[in-house]
């Protein structure tokens, strides 16, 4: 199981944040590039890199963005306001591995289907969710969308993954909450986690319950979790 360390950009800078909400914003660097050449000397095989100001519609970190594309060795999957076409062909353009899109393939499913068909496995459709279903806009709204729905739609295409975020729990170290959610196994694509893991026996449940890779932030960088010990614990 793939351990994929965290850089979420957000006016410059690498933060963490508790739900997704911008006001909770902690930094962690205020050099991404260099962070992410961290990451890759501590063994990352992969880097998670969202622009939270695209999410939000608040700004963009697109020359960042690039900065840190160009500055790794190792896969890197971006998100955060890719909605159009020629935003997902500059990411991929410019060096991304994969394309994570989320909020225009909520929305619109046909929109995804065509997208998907036109980038066979470099995207990775991002199903994130709380208490209020499925979220979109940088995790501000929900949608009216049933994620089952969009799931057997999403098992249809040439998608490089399913990224599932728990946003009730992401960045409170609290602990796994996605370890029974049916939805999972039902994934025909690689399956990818996010939100809650505090530490080793996180990252155990959600091998159990059928991930196959962990997207892991705070507790990286609040020292509970070791990149290197998780990577060889779950090589």
């Amino acid at each position: 199981m793939g351990v994929i360390p965290a850089i979420d950009l957000l006016k410059g800078e690498a933060v963490v944040l508790v739900g997704g909400r911008p006001e909770t914003a902690e930094p962690v660097s205020d050099d991404p590039v260099a962070l992410a050449r961290s990451w890759q000397r501590r063994g990352a095989r992969r880097l998670h890199l969202v622009d939270l100001d695209a999410a939000l519609g608040s700004g963009e970190n697109r020359d960042l963005v690039r900065q840190v594309l160009r500055g790794v060795t190792v896969p890197v999957q971006v998100g955060g306001g890719l909605r159009d076409e020629d935003a997902l062909r500059e990411a991929l353009a410019t060096g991304a591995a994969n394309a994570i899109v989320g909020t225009r393939a909520v929305r619109d499913p046909s929109w995804l289907e065509a997208m998907a068909v036109r980038f066979p496995s470099r995207l990775i459709l991002a199903l994130d969710r709380d208490s209020r279903g499925v979220l979109v806009d940088g995790w501000q709204r929900a949608a009216a969308a049933d994620p089952a729905r969009i799931l057997e739609d999403a098992n249809r295409l040439p998608l490089g993954g399913v990224l599932f975020t728990d946003v009730s729990v992401e960045g409170r170290l609290q602990g796994v909450q996605q370890t029974r959610d049916a939805l999972v196994r039902r994934c025909a694509r690689p399956r990818i986690a996010a939100g809650g893991v505090r530490g080793l026996d996180d990252l155990a449940a959600l091998r159990r319950a059928g991930y196959d890779h962990v997207v892991v932030g705070r507790a990286l960088y609040a020292g509970s979790l070791d990149l290197r010990e998780a990577m060889g614990a779950f090589p």
